[in-house]
């Protein structure tokens, strides 16, 4: 997926003066993607172990889709919430790579905890969307708004990632071992989310107004 990744960022690259705020920062997503990809290969053939890095990288990625969601989500409360949430899962992402499971581990209660907070930002973009007055007042179909977009492929990528690191808690804390069909299955479910979700990016890229493409 990290080839298909480089691709989706050459027209964010192209065209990354014409974004608006909240594409600006699914372009710094995407550009923290590669380089999570990139750096992860490379350390695995030098190191050996690159989880610190993912690990590291993963709460980098947090951030940046907090600031996307804070841009994007209008509640007053949720965008407190939002700066508060960065502060707290930092604490919780250095307790897990310290004391819980270690930093040449798989850190798997930070990275399930950003991730499902990721996906209840995005239920809560959905929300405002189908309850947004303005936009009914001004009769604009959701689906020409690049965020919609934005916000549906990296919910469905979270929510497809999301399944793996139940499976995987499931593993760590009851040490039941899944069939190999089942543990393919997962993988191939998170795969596909995240062909998705840069399918959904592209077209979010699409629909900005001063973008053609």
């Amino acid at each position: 997926m990290l080839g298909i990744e480089c691709l989706l960022l050459i027209p964010f690259i192209i065209h990354s003066d014409k974004l608006e705020k909240s594409g600006k920062w699914v372009y710094y997503y995407l550009i923290l993607s590669v380089v999570s990809g990139i750096g992860t290969i490379l350390l695995a053939y030098l190191l050996k172990n690159n989880l610190w890095f993912y690990n590291s990288m993963f709460f980098l990625q947090f951030v940046i889709l907090s600031c996307y969601f804070h841009e994007v989500i209008k509640y007053p409360f949720v965008k407190i919430v939002i700066k508060l949430m960065v502060p707290l899962t930092l604490a919780v992402v250095i307790l897990d790579y310290i004391w819980f499971e270690g930093s040449l581990a798989y850190n798997s209660y930070a990275i399930s905890t950003e991730t499902f907070i990721k996906m209840a930002y995005g239920v809560i973009f959905f929300w405002q969307l189908l309850r947004d007055e303005e936009l009914i007042k001004k009769s604009i179909f959701v689906n020409i708004l690049p965020d919609f977009w934005y916000n549906g492929g990296l919910f469905v990528y979270h929510c497809g990632f999301f399944l793996f690191c139940l499976s995987y808690n499931l593993r760590l804390f009851t040490g039941t071992v899944l069939l190999k069909s089942t543990s393919d299955s997962i993988l191939a479910i998170t795969f596909i989310a995240g062909i998705i979700q840069l399918i959904l990016l592209y077209i979010g890229l699409v629909k900005e107004k001063r973008i053609r493409l």
